[in-house]
Formats: structure tokens, sequence, C-alpha cells
């Protein structure tokens, strides 16, 4: 037989080699594509938490898990975890009161104004002439000596806060730390005895218009029962012209402090302003959970790496606006769903790694992160050795990348081992390029950041195979203002989710590189005191 030449040979086992992984590819995109189609059909009505179609999700995705060879948790019986959601939405009804006093003036009425949004975890709101104090950025952070409430006492008044963090050289310049989320200010209020927070709202310090924050404001506020937060009788926002008047009422330059702020401590500014509040709120507690599932590990069991992807959206809506009735939330995110379907597949068919695989898909991510915060707790709580954990969320199939972004928060050095695992398929990472809008505390990464545990959030890159950064970035763009948080995010069967599959062998090397050594990612400096600072505040 006339033999070919050796170049001929390898060309052709190539080829076989590539014709396979196609193969490969398509399978698994039909499959990643069924799921998809499924979670996001009406079925599900929209994976609502506490709403019955986000039961029938979550029970669904337990019985793929179990199909798959999955078993439960360390120490836990099933595949659950209950998670309490409160609810909580203000009574309309005519002895509700809200209304300001500045300075000398007579009293004004907010009744009817969108310009003090408040929420509450309590029954019913009783503020009578209760004094309001600045205290700047309401932060304590040790690790940058930065202490806006040294020596201050404000139990029993409201305090007024600026959001976001000083950024510069006392934190972390142009990247936000969670310091600057509005949820570590309610929560360090709420340990300084504050009855009441209220952020000032500026387009460019808060990342969004206050148009949006209204929208949000509106809707019922959703929160684990117990937590810091449930201390404050309220939690507010107000635009930025009432927050200016009332500040200037006292003598505060907002633009001067901006410009050069300070730690305020013993320096806060009470406010010639007080507050009347007389509400009255719906409080109830649904019950929604967690899907916990386990490949485990043969040498290191006890040491962990966890794949989390939320499970829950939107829901159902009655707004006649939106004539499908509920949120589909086919990209945000029943493909990350699918994403982790996939992954414990090919755990499953593959000996195990040397260590422990946890799989989380959590809920209520869409109301606050509240599912990853109570798998978190009962991470700290057990003492489970956890190593690093990657949150699957923002996977567009808008076509073959020669990247995947990773958003980190500059925490931990993480990012390195997706570096290592992309160059063995000749593709890239991108890190977040716009860190100042605080986007890793805006997912489940920023949960289970909390607790000390290198984390990142892994989605889709912009740089596509035909059109490069500006196409991908137009296709981003056309999602985000189309279909995110819309009714319309449904699936499409023209969707390529080979791209998807090609994403997935990424994240699968990231784990057989971290999950078969005994390397351990570390924390950047900033991120243990981080680490630390928000261990204590929970």
């Amino acid at each position: 037989m006339r033999r070919s030449p050796p170049g001929r040979i390898r060309q052709r086992n190539e080829s076989a080699a590539n014709w396979r992984g196609f193969l490969k590819h398509k399978a698994q995109a039909s499959e990643l594509a069924l799921h998809c189609r499924t979670l996001s059909s009406a079925v599900y009505a929209g994976r609502g938490a506490g709403e019955p179609g986000g039961r029938r999700a979550s029970g669904w995705i337990a019985q793929k898990a179990k199909e798959l060879g999955l078993v439960a948790w360390h120490g836990r019986r099933h595949f659950f975890q209950p998670v309490p959601l409160g609810y909580s939405l203000v009574k309309a009804q005519s002895s509700n009161l809200m209304a300001i006093r500045i300075g000398d003036r007579s009293r004004q009425d907010l009744s009817v104004q969108d310009e003090l949004l408040v929420r509450s975890q309590q029954t019913s709101v009783e503020l009578d002439g209760t004094a309001l104090v600045f205290v700047g950025y309401g932060i304590v952070a040790p690790q940058f000596n930065w202490n806006d409430y040294s020596g201050l006492d404000v139990s029993g008044k409201v305090v007024v806060i600026l959001p976001n963090d000083p950024g510069g050289e006392r934190f972390l310049g142009e990247r936000m730390t969670y310091y600057g989320r509005w949820e570590y200010k309610y929560e360090e209020a709420a340990r300084q005895g504050a009855v009441g927070a209220v952020i000032v709202h500026t387009d460019e310090l808060f990342g969004s218009p206050f148009t949006l924050v209204i929208n949000e404001m509106r809707r019922a506020l959703r929160f684990l029962p117990g937590t810091p937060r449930s201390r404050l009788q309220f939690e507010g926002i107000c635009s930025e012209r009432f927050g200016r008047e009332v500040l200037s009422s006292s003598g505060v330059d907002l633009d001067a402090f901006l410009v050069a702020p300070r730690p305020m401590g013993r320096h806060a500014d009470r406010l010639r302003a007080s507050l009347h509040m007389h509400l009255s709120f719906e409080v109830t507690v649904r019950r929604c959970r967690n899907v916990l599932a386990m490949r485990k590990g043969k040498l290191f069991p006890r040491q962990c790496i966890l794949l989390c992807a939320h499970w829950d959206h939107l829901g159902q809506t009655s707004d006649p606006a939106q004539p499908r009735g509920y949120y589909p939330g086919a990209v945000d995110n029943a493909v990350g769903v699918s994403v982790l379907l996939d992954l414990a597949k090919r755990l499953t068919q593959a000996s195990p790694l040397c260590r422990t695989v946890l799989f989380a898909w959590t809920s209520a991510e869409e109301v606050g992160m509240l599912g990853s915060a109570r798998a978190a707790q009962w991470i700290r709580d057990t003492g489970l050795d956890v190593v690093a954990a990657f949150n699957v969320d923002g996977f567009v199939p808008i076509g073959k990348t020669r990247d995947l972004n990773v958003v980190d928060g500059d925490q931990s050095d993480l990012p390195t081992t997706l570096m290592h695992a992309a160059t063995a398929f000749e593709r890239f990472i991108t890190l977040d390029d716009d860190p100042r809008a605080g986007y890793f505390y805006r997912s489940d990464q920023a949960s289970f950041a909390k607790i000390g545990i290198p984390s990142l959030q892994v989605s889709t890159g912009a740089d596509l195979m035909k059109g490069g950064v500006q196409e991908g970035a137009k296709r981003h763009d056309f999602y985000d203002t189309h279909n995110y948080h819309r009714t319309s995010d449904t699936f499409n069967r023209y969707w390529d989710f080979t791209s998807i599959c090609a994403d997935i062998d990424v994240i699968h090397e990231a784990l057989l590189l971290l999950g078969n050594s005994s390397r351990r990612p570390k924390l950047r400096s900033h991120g243990e005191g981080h680490g630390q600072a928000t261990q204590d505040a929970r």
C-alpha cells in the first residue's frame, strides 16, 4: 500500500479531530438549546423566586442533577436548600404620611412626589420629627483607614449618605469596592443604631438614572429576614435635587465634598431638617430554594470548587404593556443554568477530580443575590473549605468569540487560572473595563467574596471571530437595550449554541487545572481586608 507523506497523515488526523470536535459540540449545543428553551417556556412562567413557576423550575433542575449522577452537598440529605424570602409593599391608605421640615420652613409633603422613595421590612414606620445626620459615604473600612461613624452616636436618627465610595488613593482608585454598594450602606447604618437611612442619588455616583431607581423602589422589597438591615425602620433613596436642598440648608456644599472627601466621624453634620413618617406595610414571607449538588473529589473531598448560576428571573407580570404575562429570562439566566448542567455532565462522565466540585443553582439573585447569600451563610457556618467560586451569568449567544469576559473586582488572582485554560484553546480573557460601575457586586459572586472566597463571574466575550470587537459590542448593546429584563428575552432557535460550547471548554479546562492540583487562588491584600470586613458586617 502506498504511504502518504507524514504531513498529509497529520493533516488528516487533525481534520478528523476537528470533525469529531464539531460533532461533539453540535450534540452539546442541541442539549443546551433544549434546556434553555424549556426553562424559558411558559411552563415556568419567568421562574420568579417565591412563585409557582420558580418552584417548578428548581424541581426540574434538581431532577436533572440527580439523573446526571450528582449527589447532595456535604452534610445534606437532599438537593434543596430553603431560602426564606420576605416581601414588603407599602399599604395604600389615607393615614399614610411622609413629610420633611427643612430649616424654619413649613413642613413639606412628600407623599405625592418622587423626591424620597422608601421601603421597609417593618409592618409600620412611625417617625415624628426625627433628626437627619449627614455621614458622608457612611463607610467603616479599617483597611482603608476610613470611618465615617467614628465617635458618632446616630442612635434614633436618620442618616443621609452618598452612594459609591471616595475612590482615589485612599481606596482603590477607579475600582469601586463593596463599601460603595447601597446594600452595605444600609447594613452599616443599622449596625450604628440609625432608625433609617437615605442615600442621595446622583447619576454619576449611582451609575444609573433616577428613573430606574424609581421603578425599582416601587417594586416589592425582597429580603432575607433576620439580617442586620432588618433593624432599620426604613431604607430610602432621594433625588439629587432634594438631597442638595436638604444638605445646602445646613451649609453642606456637596460639590466641594465630592472634590475633597474626608471621613466624617465626630465632624458629621446634624442637618437642619427633620423627618415625619407614618407608613404601613404589608409584610409576608414566601419560600423559595436553592438547588445544591456536588461531584465528590477522590483525594481532597473537603476542598471544593464552587460553580454557581442563578435559576430565577423576574417571574410573572400584570403590566398591560407586557402582553406575554411573564419574563422568559432565556439569556438571563436559563443559558447559565444550562451551562452548569453541561459541566456536570462532563464531570460525571469522567473520573472524579481530586477536589470536590460544588454546584449551586441559586434563587432570588434578581432581588438582591439572596439565594447565594443563603448558600454563603451555610458555607461559613459549616466551615466548608471552598478554594474558588465561578459564577456563570451573562452568556449571550452572539457567536464565536476570541475571548471570554471576566469580572473579578480585582479581588484575587483567580482569573489567571482561566487565562491559562484559555490559552489551551488559543483564546484569551478580557477583564472588566468599567470597574467604577461595580459590576462585581451585582451578581452572585459577591456573596461568596463577602466571606473571603476568591470569586469571579465569567460571561460571553465581545471579540467576535467574524466582525471583531466592534460587531461584538454592537450585539451586546442590542441585547442590553432591547432584551435585558424585558419580556423579549425569549429563546431564539437561530442562536449559535456551539459558541457557548466553546466557552464551556475553557471553564471545564479551568476546573481540571484547579481541581487536580493543590494550588489555592490568593486574595489580594485589599481583598483579604474586604473579606474580613464583610464577614464582620454579616
